[in-house]
């Protein structure tokens, strides 16, 4: 019964952004990367077509991250999709450049009701929605229950765990995790408010590099070398860390995404997942980086409102359960499950998670903070190193 509401609300919705279309035929070029995500956009465009059988669809294999180049060049000459796949990064891009259209009010009541908040903020640019989600990753607690039945849920639990599991000259450690990538790291700059570039993401003069809060999470991250992960950054790399995790299993806990469950499970980890840890003093899991697939409406289209509808079909909770089985990805819709047991953890992180800004300064963000967390890691002073950091992000773009 309830998937038969379901289906009934999704018929209503698309009745309701296309009946006032014109019934002439229609043909929209989608693109999509090659694979399971151009699987599912061509299953969704027939569901689509019996809905609406004026509409047909044309589909070309082109990379997400590759589709806002391609569109900036065939576009205006009228060679370009109608919709397109982008990662939410290229949203900066999109809108400089008036390659997208913005969603109507419909569509943006849907994305407030139905999605994530990181995947809201992901596609959303000075306040205006740009891109229908897809697909949300972030990363998280990869623990291993053979070693630690039950994820912490603070930095102190795991100190303590350490203190008893730890033996260095095995390598074998409560928790590892690259300790100078950025990625990762934000973690500790959110913990207790710093918020990079402000709420959506695209104030450069809002960067809290070296706030206050900047500054007590990471003092607070250096701590963590002494208490628990005794090893200098430069020895902490991915290889490393996954190998301790996946390999040789002598790491209880490793600060990974999705795209290393199946290397885990494989290597046989009795695996579970779990949100990032509290920082002492804080009520809730820090803010990570998350990353958003989503569609977009060409600007160039000659057949606007019909791409519309189809990118807003694409928001409905059927296309959101559809392409997470197909694709076997997340799906930032609030109301789609997963059989995949892994996912849980990772979606109850996301609900905490931060797009990853688009504007140019961010450059400045993955360059300078680099060197700083891997300075601090190693004994610098907190304060200096994100001052420094804090100037060179200031000088991009000036």
């Amino acid at each position: 019964m309830r998937k038969l509401l379901t289906i009934l609300l999704a018929l209503a919705l698309v009745l309701g952004m296309t009946g006032a279309l014109a019934q002439e035929p229609v043909q929209l070029l989608i693109w999509e990367a090659e694979g399971p995500e151009l699987d599912f956009i061509k299953e969704a465009a027939a569901k689509f077509t019996e809905l609406n059988p004026h509409i047909t669809f044309r589909f070309e294999g082109v990379s997400h991250t590759d589709a806002v180049q391609k569109l900036e060049l065939d576009g205006p000459t009228g060679l370009g999709a109608d919709v397109f796949a982008a990662p939410h990064d290229k949203l900066g891009q999109i809108v400089v450049g008036q390659l997208a259209l913005p969603l109507s009010d419909g569509a943006a009541g849907t994305l407030k009701e139905a999605f994530m908040p990181a995947a809201q903020a992901a596609v959303t640019y000075d306040g205006v929605p740009y891109g229908y989600p897809t697909a949300i990753e972030t990363y998280a607690l990869f623990y291993n229950k053979d070693l630690i039945p039950e994820a912490p849920k603070t930095w102190e639990e795991i100190v303590e765990f350490a203190k008893t599991f730890n033996d260095v000259a095995n390598n074998k450690f409560a928790m590892v995790w690259e300790v100078s990538a950025p990625y990762y790291n934000y973690i500790f700059m959110s913990a207790y408010g710093a918020d990079l570039f402000g709420p959506e993401g695209t104030d450069q003069e809002r960067h809290d590099i070296n706030s206050e809060a900047a500054v007590k999470g990471l003092s607070y991250f250096q701590s963590l070398r002494e208490a628990m992960l005794p090893v200098k950054a430069e020895d902490l790399s991915g290889s490393f860390c996954n190998g301790a995790f996946t390999e040789t299993k002598t790491a209880a806990m490793f600060i990974t995404g999705p795209w290393s469950i199946d290397g885990v499970v494989k290597a046989g980890v009795n695996l579970g997942i779990a949100p990032i840890p509290m920082l002492p003093g804080t009520e809730h899991p820090p803010a990570s980086f998350s990353g958003v697939r989503a569609m977009f409406v060409s600007a160039f289209s000659e057949h606007p409102e019909e791409a519309k509808a189809f990118a807003e079909f694409l928001l409905t909770q059927e296309m959101q359960q559809l392409r997470s089985d197909v694709t076997s990805t997340i799906s930032p819709n609030t109301g789609v499950t997963s059989e995949n047991p892994f996912f849980a953890g990772i979606m109850e992180q996301a609900n905490y998670a931060k797009p990853m800004p688009s504007i140019p300064a961010m450059d400045g963000y993955w360059q300078s903070m680099g060197p700083a967390f891997n300075n601090i890691w190693n004994g610098s002073d907190v304060k200096t190193e994100l001052d420094s950091a804090a100037q060179f992000v200031e000088s991009i773009g000036k």
